[in-house]
């Protein structure tokens, strides 16, 4: 992932030339109501991220068949989500993998969480998914774009066609059908305009009346993609004492590496399994930088993350525990190689689905208790 961030570092560096220049035109919401912004909706659609009333929905689930709540995360990564892909149909493999009552997912994890949620008779669409995003390996760029005021480097047409793969109508009935079972998906963005983390449930907002629910949800997926600079933000309709306004949200992974239960998790807790699927390395990684701005960003950026991450997990890890629920995490080693192309070269994403595969079929957990 250093060669991407390398770009994410000339994208930004680029957007710092461009200093007060913009380009488009948006609906703006007053900064003193930006707190209020709702979609148009009687029930709750989306929650902040770090407010503990997200907890009464979560916690409200109901446990499977066999008698436990088994929740699923899956976190950002870019083209790291291939090891992800691969694990979650290397454990499909194993026959243990469990239908899960929630499912979670930021960034990459949001575009392959929904087919997750669905089950492993959905492998395939995942797989083909997985195929889409790892033919994007060499995406349009332009850098001037971002120096001129632009709001992104790289055409995100191939992450809207894997979106679009991964959530059709028949998929999106399907998920409204599994919400009114009891069963819950979430799907985390940024919100710049407030700077806080959103939670959407994509569940609801499937069995919503809204004719526009399946654009809302590409649209909340792609948010959760679409790395600043990089991508382009998503602007989403909200309503605010009674006008329109347009919020701009951008890639979960901003405020969250992934997507975190503020509120605890209260009675399901006894009966509940966590399994983390991290899309990145926790683990140091050596390296000598060279003195230079873009190589200072490339070697810094990623090293802000990954702490970010790590973060995350541990403050995950702590409140399942203190929960009693059990914890599991798998992550890709400090030691598996990295990628020659700042998108992936499919060979190399090749080998890293089949990494993830493998680990996947074994039942191998970094972190369990």
């Amino acid at each position: 992932m250093k060669r991407f961030f390398g770009m994410v570092a000339i994208a930004a560096t680029a957007a710092i030339l461009a200093g007060c220049a913009t380009t488009g035109k948006r609906a703006e919401i007053p900064t003193t109501l930006i707190a209020q912004g709702a979609m148009a909706h009687s029930s709750p659609l989306r929650y902040w991220g770090d407010d503990p009333q997200f907890a009464a929905s979560h916690t409200r689930v109901k446990p499977g068949s066999d008698g436990a709540v088994d929740f699923l995360t899956i976190s950002g990564g870019g083209i790291n989500g291939a090891y992800g892909a691969g694990y979650l149909m290397g454990w499909t493999a194993s026959g243990n993998r469990p239908e899960f009552e929630v499912v979670t997912g930021i960034s990459v994890g949001a575009i392959t969480a929904p087919l997750a949620f669905l089950g492993t008779a959905y492998d395939n669409r995942l797989y083909e998914v997985y195929q889409s995003l790892g033919a994007a390996t060499n995406p349009k760029t332009n850098f001037l774009s971002v120096i001129f005021g632009g709001t992104a480097a790289v055409d995100n047409t191939p992450v809207k066609a894997a979106i679009a793969k991964a959530v059709d109508a028949q998929i999106l009935d399907k998920i409204g059908a599994e919400h009114r079972a009891g069963r819950r998906l979430y799907v985390g963005t940024t919100n710049l305009d407030a700077q806080r983390p959103v939670v959407w449930d994509i569940g609801a907002i499937a069995n919503s009346n809204d004719p526009n629910r399946l654009e809302l949800v590409r649209s909340v997926i792609l948010a959760s993609a679409s790395v600043p600079t990089v991508f382009d933000p998503v602007l989403l309709e909200v309503n605010s004492s009674g006008q329109a306004y347009s919020e701009m949200h951008v890639d979960g992974g901003v405020t969250e590496q992934v997507l975190l239960m503020p509120g605890g998790w209260g009675k399901v807790g006894k009966n509940a399994r966590l399994y983390v699927i991290f899309n990145g390395v926790v683990d140091a990684q050596t390296e000598t930088v060279q003195p230079n701005s873009v190589a200072l960003v490339a070697r810094s950026v990623p090293t802000l993350l990954k702490y970010l991450g790590r973060a995350n997990l541990a403050q995950l890890a702590t409140s399942a525990r203190q929960s009693g629920v059990h914890y599991r995490m798998t992550a890709i080693p400090g030691d598996f190689p990295e990628s020659s192309s700042v998108f992936g070269d499919p060979v190399w994403l090749a080998q890293l689905y089949d990494f993830g595969h493998a680990h996947g079929k074994a039942g191998s957990w970094r972190d369990r208790n």
